[in-house]
């Protein structure tokens, strides 16, 4: 019900109230807009403002809508426990549009002129970024994974310029993956930022992001947020890939 094109638009506050929604979309159905304004820690004109912008005339034509699409949701996926193809469905949607074609166009852009392309992922981000690595070298493009946060790079022996530099992080605020990406910025290296926040300090920081906008799922510092939209990215990209290698 929120598309791709319109969750590009959302500032740092719109975003936390769109992640507050989508946490929560069957208590938000009767709740007052000051109580959702409480609960997400914003005032009630910045949930009107997003409510406009996803499409809505005001916050009561949004509350109906998420009560519909709830409707919908339930009649096709009868699921009792938190079930990733309800949102995953919902990114798929999200992701036929012409912006996102156009992002994917880029990143292949970006990635074909690259001399040297890398992977650079923490945690579960690391073992992505391996596969990342692997599939794009499959597809004709060699890649090569980040193992190190603390990788050095000295002066006397610079990255090639042009070389692109594929982040995967979920939340794009983490400390060692900012100073990393920091570190590699002077050498003329490309970011390309895969995370779930087009409002991250590392969508800030690189050159080209694709934000899926996933529900964050966190247990204190343990990450369960699904990262099947990170695996379509990388296949996808690959395939176009592979594609222009054999044509």
């Amino acid at each position: 019900m929120f598309s791709y094109e319109k969750l590009q638009t959302l500032n740092d506050i719109e975003t936390a109230i769109y992640n507050y929604v989508i946490k929560h979309e069957a208590a938000v159905e009767t709740m007052p807009i000051r109580e959702l304004a409480k609960h997400a820690h914003v005032s009630t004109a910045s949930v009107l403002r997003f409510a406009e912008k996803m499409g809505y005339d005001g916050y009561a034509e949004l509350r109906f809508a998420l009560k519909q699409d709830r409707k919908a949701k339930a009649a096709e996926f009868q699921a009792t426990t938190y079930d990733t193809s309800v949102q995953l469905a919902d990114f798929f949607n999200k992701v036929n549009s012409a912006d996102f074609s156009k992002l994917i166009d880029e990143a292949l852009a970006m990635v074909l002129k690259a001399p040297l392309v890398m992977f650079f992922g923490l945690g579960s981000g690391n073992s992505l970024a391996q596969y990342g690595a692997r599939f794009w070298s499959n597809a004709g493009k060699i890649a090569l994974p980040v193992y190190d946060p603390f990788q050095p790079f000295p002066q006397s022996s610079p990255l090639p310029a042009g070389t692109v530099l594929v982040v995967l992080s979920v939340s794009g605020e983490t400390t060692e993956t900012i100073d990393f990406v920091n570190k590699v910025r002077p050498e003329d290296v490309k970011i390309i930022a895969v995370t779930n926040s087009g409002n991250s300090t590392m969508a800030k920081l690189a050159d080209l992001t694709i934000a899926y906008f996933m529900p964050e799922i966190k247990h204190a510092s343990l990450n369960l947020t699904t990262q099947v939209p990170v695996v379509y990215l990388i296949e996808l990209i690959g395939h176009r890939l592979d594609e222009l290698n054999h044509q």
